[in-house]
């Protein structure tokens, strides 16, 4: 398997219409916001190939002096879904990440979705994360009034940080990615 970073182009032409596939509207970024954060090296756009087949794409955030990356996004495509890809995948991230401290990624609240079937998957995606080493931290994010997401960090480092400082880090990304008006109006810490 390789993780193999690409251009907006070819992301444009090949991961972006999987990404409108399998992501609910509501949970997409436009791709107008996406080029923006990949003209300023924010987001990275990654294919992850198996024997030069495209299977699946990580979207993550980094910004300069931040030891953590945003996972933003994460798919396996339909098809080469339950065969162990995601799994290689998050491992090969975790390794082509070793100067970072953790990936944190965000999950919407067990137990919150609108019906059962939502509520199992979102079940299915926090037990995956947590079977590679994801931690869930003691505090979630409320974003618009309706949306609440736990936080799941995978350490890198053998350097253990307060949830504090993830929280720092994650914010000086949030404001990178969305700018400090919007995230000082729609995001607010739940403890």
């Amino acid at each position: 398997m390789n993780l193999i970073n690409i251009g907006i182009e070819e992301f444009k032409k090949e991961v972006y219409p999987e990404y409108i596939k399998i992501f609910p509207k509501e949970e997409r970024k436009e791709l107008k916001t996406i080029e923006q954060n990949y003209d300023k090296k924010i987001t990275k756009l990654i294919k992850i190939c198996e024997h030069n087949q495209f299977v699946g794409f990580f979207i993550i955030n980094t910004i300069k002096n931040n030891q953590y990356v945003q996972l933003d996004y994460f798919a396996i495509l339909e098809k080469y879904q339950n065969k162990g890809y995601g799994t290689k995948a998050i491992q090969l991230l975790k390794k082509q990440m070793e100067t970072y401290d953790g990936i944190f990624v965000e999950i919407e609240k067990l137990g919150l979705g609108k019906d059962k079937q939502e509520n199992l998957l979102r079940e299915r995606r926090a037990k995956f994360y947590e079977s590679l080493g994801f931690e869930k931290l003691n505090f979630e994010l409320k974003w618009f009034e309706t949306l609440i997401l736990s936080i799941y960090v995978l350490p890198i480092s053998t350097y253990k940080d307060t949830e504090e400082k993830i929280m720092k880090n994650m914010f000086q990304i949030y404001i990178s990615v969305h700018g400090k008006e919007k995230v000082d109006r729609n995001c607010k810490v739940i403890k």
